[in-house]
């Protein structure tokens, strides 16, 4: 999604519910693979009434076009995250949410943040202290900072284990999630529901949340603003997001006509 297929103003192609059915119609499916809520990508997308799969929560849910439930949950209960939430509770700036299948608890230190993490979360709730949200099973914690790259993300990175992955998955979040949740398992989890087999499979990615749908035998595509342990995964790239990169090379790799 962002800084894959959106534009820097967060607009889908225009092209894209043409390029959608007219793939659909060759036997090809269009898969979301995003870090938001299942919620949000619902609500961007149905109106659109084309049929795409959705990988959500950075592959802790994934839901078929056909269907009105996940048929792929992985949650997590939120005490493995305890030490990382207190952390992030410290640095000023960085608000916690606590993404839920169906939810996303808020944390509700600095109301300023509220307008970029609405961007992302469709149904929200917020939460103050760790005791009242210590029962949940999330899919992951997702922390907005204005400059994760340079605060969030070092202060973070040492809790990265063999239990948790601490991923920088924009410039202004960073997402802890259990270490066995991957974008590539739920990837996995619609090939087996499709006998869809690796070389049949083409992705985009940019972040490094996209690291693990991008290898496997699949046709990985960089974006050109991909970050370069991105770009190192594999030699295709595509034009920058801003400049409509991913229907481009679609039209290279001759999947749609020219004037689509």
């Amino acid at each position: 999604m962002d800084g894959t297929l959106l534009d820097a103003q967060h607009r889908l192609p225009i092209e894209f519910q043409s390029v959608v059915m007219a793939l659909r119609q060759r036997g090809i499916r269009w898969v979301i693979a995003s870090g938001r809520q299942l919620a949000n990508l619902q609500k961007r997308f149905a109106p659109l009434k084309v049929p795409v799969d959705i990988i959500a929560e950075n592959g802790a849910l994934a839901q078929c076009a056909e269907e009105d439930e996940p048929f792929f949950r992985d949650l997590t209960p939120v005490p493995l995250f305890t030490d990382v939430l207190r952390v992030a509770m410290t640095l000023h700036g960085a608000t916690a949410v606590l993404c839920g299948a169906t939810c996303a608890w808020v944390q509700d230190n600095y109301p300023e943040n509220f307008a970029e993490v609405s961007r992302y979360f469709e149904n929200t709730a917020q939460w103050h202290s760790l005791d009242e949200v210590q029962s949940l099973e999330i899919c992951k914690v997702a922390i907005y900072h204005p400059d994760a790259a340079k605060v969030l993300y070092p202060a973070l990175a040492p809790f990265e284990s063999s239990a948790v992955r601490v991923i920088l998955s924009g410039p202004n979040w960073v997402d802890v999630q259990a270490a066995m949740i991957d974008k590539g398992n739920a990837l996995a989890a619609l090939m087996r529901r499709f006998n869809c087999v690796p070389e049949a499979v083409m992705v985009f990615g940019d972040y490094l949340n996209d690291a693990g749908m991008m290898q496997g035998g699949v046709h990985a595509v960089a974006m050109g603003n991909a970050l370069p342990a991105i770009q190192a995964l594999t030699p295709h790239r595509a034009l920058p997001n801003t400049q409509n990169g991913v229907m481009a090379y679609l039209r290279q790799a001759q999947l749609i006509p020219i004037n689509a």
